[in-house]
């Protein structure tokens, strides 16, 4: 069985699946209210995934749709091929589950050099633990920003019972 900090991520994942469950296409890629497309959010948290995990920690090519700069932080906060970000998510997401399901287990506290935006990593560099804590934290943070966004838009906002079932 994984480690439990790749289950929260995993975790993180069905969140977010659920948050956009549904969602036609022209619902995620409309902005609102000023702020980012639904479909520029999904892209942007995969995107963490895609060049921690993916790409410094296991050396593979960037995605080429989930690194597009448009969609990495800073972006405009629009995307408009809803479908092509949905592939793209779940391709990232499939070559991560090969790394972190892999035996055996990589190692947790392996730790590379980090040249990145985040300046308080550049001394001690990026550890795989510390990747899948942030990401599974980016997106608990952003499923819900959907899942509110959608509330607002008039659908039901689900209570997710099971939440966290798959950890104990």
């Amino acid at each position: 069985m994984p480690d439990k900090l790749i289950l929260l991520m995993h975790e993180s994942w069905n969140d977010l699946d659920r948050a956009i469950s549904g969602l036609a296409p022209k619902e995620a890629t409309r902005r609102h209210d000023g702020g980012s497309s639904i479909a520029w959010t999904v892209g942007h948290v995969t995107n963490l995934v895609d060049s921690w995990i993916n790409a410094r920690l296991q050396g593979l090519p960037s995605h080429p749709v989930i690194s597009d700069p448009m969609i990495r932080t800073g972006g405009g906060g629009d995307a408009h091929n809803w479908p092509a970000i949905l592939a793209g998510m779940s391709e990232v997401r499939e070559a991560s589950k090969r790394f972190l399901d892999s035996k055996p287990e990589p190692d947790l506290d392996r730790t590379i050099p980090y040249d990145g935006a985040i300046d308080y990593l550049h001394p001690i560099g990026l550890s795989l633990r510390y990747a899948l804590m942030r990401v599974a934290a980016h997106h608990f943070v952003h499923a819900g920003e959907i899942v509110t966004i959608r509330y607002l838009m008039g659908h039901p906002a689900e209570d997710f019972k099971d939440w966290g079932q798959a950890l104990v």
